[in-house]
Parts: structure tokens; sequence; C-alpha cells
């Protein structure tokens, strides 16, 4: 996996639960373990930090617009390295952790075709 790929499932992972205004610690516990499972590193200084992973996240929650250029973005770096099938994984996994609300339903079926069209 490209350290490129690592970053973008690690944003699309920290958007998603955002996407409903609410993180659950089920949630959380699940992000947290997806993120060590791609060997995302936080305290490697070239990386973004968590909490600027979450700044992002807030922000481009805001904007239908911004969320689904943010998705496109991410999305074509992951198909570009083979990587869109373990994200889809980890992102169905983490939203389905405390069940989906519907906006989290609609990010699902909107990331899908990005990653796998």
């Amino acid at each position: 996996m490209t350290e490129q790929s690592r970053q973008a499932i690690a944003e699309l992972l920290t958007l998603a639960p955002y996407l409903d205004q609410h993180l659950t610690l089920d949630e959380e516990e699940v992000l947290e373990h997806a993120l060590k499972a791609i060997g995302w590193d936080p305290q490697n200084p070239g990386k973004i930090l968590l909490p600027n992973l979450i700044a992002l996240a807030r922000e481009v929650s805001a904007d239908d617009e911004k969320t689904e250029a943010f998705m496109r973005e991410r999305a074509a770096t992951l198909k570009f390295s083979g990587d869109a099938e373990l994200a889809y994984h980890w992102l169905t996994r983490v939203l389905e952790s405390d069940g989906t609300s519907a906006k989290e339903t609609r990010f699902l079926s909107q990331i899908k075709p990005m990653l796998f069209g």
C-alpha cells in the first residue's frame, strides 16, 4: 500500500462517521482499529495527525459539493493503487458498527461506484 493510499483511506474513514454529525464510541473503536490495520501511524511526522483529519472531515462534511469532490479524489487514488476494496471494507465496518444513518448509507452508496466504477 502506498502512503497516498493509506492517507486517502484514513481521510475517508475519518469523514464517513462525521457525515451525520455524530461519532459514537463504537465507530471510534472500529475507526482506530481500521487505522492500525492499514498501518497508519499518527506519530510519523510526515503524516497528517488525527486532530487534523478530524478538522478536515468536519470542514468537508459541511458542504455536499466539497464532500463529493473529496470522495472522488480519494477514490481515484485508491482505484489507481488497487486499494479500493480494502477502503470499502473498512468504511463499511466503521459505519455499520453502530448502525448506519441515512447520511452514512448515502455515503456508502456514493463511494462504492467511485471506488469500483
